[in-house]
């Protein structure tokens, strides 16, 4: 009997870079358990996309918001075996100045982005332990180096990096855990900035002129996933914005 197939986690994967993670990590053979909040057509597509490149991805309706939502979807990938890879991509962008900041506001940021990756990694350990597996965190450049986008993402994405470098330490020699800390990216987030911003931004910030693919994102972390001797790592993914 052929051995089965890896089973790869993935947190947000119904649309942009989450789906691009799904199909990625089907192409490499992977079996996908991803979440998703509430677009319930855009999870049902990614599923038949990666039925389409000849794999399997069960879908998990999940508010990562919620503990009892990242518990749900580890014991759903848990009911398909044993996880060797997790990839912690979902994120919540809010935009706030201080003067707009809302206790409930930086609760939800630090929730679904710093939270849901802490105790997902802490659910699925055992099997990431007993697979040798890795973790995969997605940052932002605005983690590395300070974000435009207001104190509640640009603290729990440096706090996702401080996060990957803690748990690479705790769970060597077993698991490898590494971050990826992109640019802009073509996604939803983009296309929703004014036509002109977008021109300056690309002007003055980014030396190789161009924006990532959601599909150049998740072939490089999944690269970076597989690579036997790095933990502990962020590699940054602007287009040379930050060096």
């Amino acid at each position: 009997m052929p051995d089965p197939r890896p089973l790869a986690v993935v947190t947000g994967g119904s649309r942009g870079i989450g789906r691009a993670f799904v199909l990625e990590a089907t192409r490499r053979g992977y079996d996908v358990v991803f979440s998703y909040r509430s677009r319930e057509k855009d999870a049902e597509e990614t599923v038949e996309l990666a039925a389409a490149l000849g794999g399997q991805a069960q879908s998990v309706r999940a508010d990562l918001e919620d503990l009892e939502g990242v518990h749900a979807l580890a014991s759903a990938a848990r009911g398909r075996g044993r996880a060797s890879l997790l990839v912690n991509n979902a994120g919540i962008g809010e935009e706030f100045t201080l003067e707009e900041l809302t206790p409930a506001a930086w609760e939800r940021s630090v929730a679904i982005n710093l939270t849901a990756p802490t105790f997902l990694a802490k659910e699925l350990k055992a099997d990431l332990v007993s697979q040798r597996g890795a973790i995969l965190n997605v940052s932002s450049d605005g983690g590395v180096a300070g974000s435009l986008h207001g104190a509640p993402y640009g603290a729990t994405k440096a706090g996702l990096i401080g996060l990957t470098k803690t748990l690479a330490r705790e769970l060597a020699p077993d698991v490898r855990c590494n971050a990826i800390a992109p640019g802009p990216v073509a996604t939803e987030m983009w296309f929703a900035i004014d036509p002109a911003v977008q021109a300056r931004v690309m002007e003055r910030e980014m030396p190789l002129k161009r924006i990532a693919q959601p599909e150049d994102i998740a072939r490089a972390g999944l690269d970076i996933s597989a690579w036997p001797d790095a933990s502990g790592i962020v590699v940054l993914l602007d287009g040379g914005r930050i060096m």
